[in-house]
């Protein structure tokens, strides 16, 4: 993968930006940030091999990451945190890691959570999203809302399928399942409700929730992934 800064660079640009926002005493090194810093770069390049978009990858196999990229940063700021809270729960790290996130993208997701594999971030301000069952092929834009909870059973809820596409002030509420290759548009709701596989969720002109079959042979999310949403 190709990094707008050195490995070394881009850890030391991290770590002085930890210590301009918050000056105490948990200092960003150690072995668990070794670690954590090579995984998360590691995850990053695989997510963005996927990713339909010249910023990230070309069809010669080639995978870019730029620090000043904000969306990607703020996938990587995830995969930083998300990996070192599992290498060794250095909480005060992975805490100061996600309130960066939230500062500089305005994007909130717990280190505690486990997005999928392939997603993709288009601006997403504004966002909060909880502990969900998420699933590959995930886009996410800005000012989206998918709240945290458990299914009857006791499982992480609610269930999102595969190739799901969250467009902007989209909102997720309550623990049914959402379906595969489904599209959720501009504020809508979807309150307590399950949502088939490949299905359309949008507002009518008069602010009504209407669910229908998508007309297209391919689902919303698959303009932005470079294989075969299946």
């Amino acid at each position: 993968m190709y990094i707008s800064l050195s490995q070394a660079e881009l850890k030391a640009y991290i770590a002085s930006q930890l210590n301009v926002f918050f000056p105490d005493k948990y200092e960003f090194k150690g072995g668990d940030i070794d670690q954590a810093f090579s995984r998360a770069l590691e995850r990053t390049e695989n997510c963005f091999c996927y990713i339909n978009n010249s910023a990230y990858s070309d069809n010669q196999g080639n995978t870019f990451f730029s620090h000043l990229h904000s969306d990607q940063y703020a996938s990587f700021l995830y995969y930083l945190a998300n990996s070192l809270w599992d290498i060794s729960a250095n909480k005060p790290i992975c805490d100061k890691l996600i309130y960066l996130n939230k500062m500089l993208n305005g994007f909130f997701y717990s280190y505690k959570g486990k997005l999928p594999d392939i997603f993709f971030f288009t601006h997403p301000i504004g966002t909060v999203i909880g502990n969900a069952d998420y699933s590959n092929f995930l886009v996410i834009s800005q000012n989206v809302t998918i709240n945290t909870g458990e299914d009857k059973d006791g499982k992480l809820a609610p269930k999102l399928g595969k190739g799901l596409y969250l467009a902007a002030g989209a909102k997720i509420i309550g623990n049914e399942p959402i379906g595969d290759k489904v599209s959720i548009g501009v504020d809508v709701l979807v309150y307590n409700q399950k949502v088939e596989d490949n299905q359309v969720v949008e507002r009518t002109p008069n602010g009504d929730i209407l669910i229908r079959n998508r007309k297209k042979r391919v689902c919303k999310a698959q303009q932005y992934f470079n294989v075969e949403i299946k």
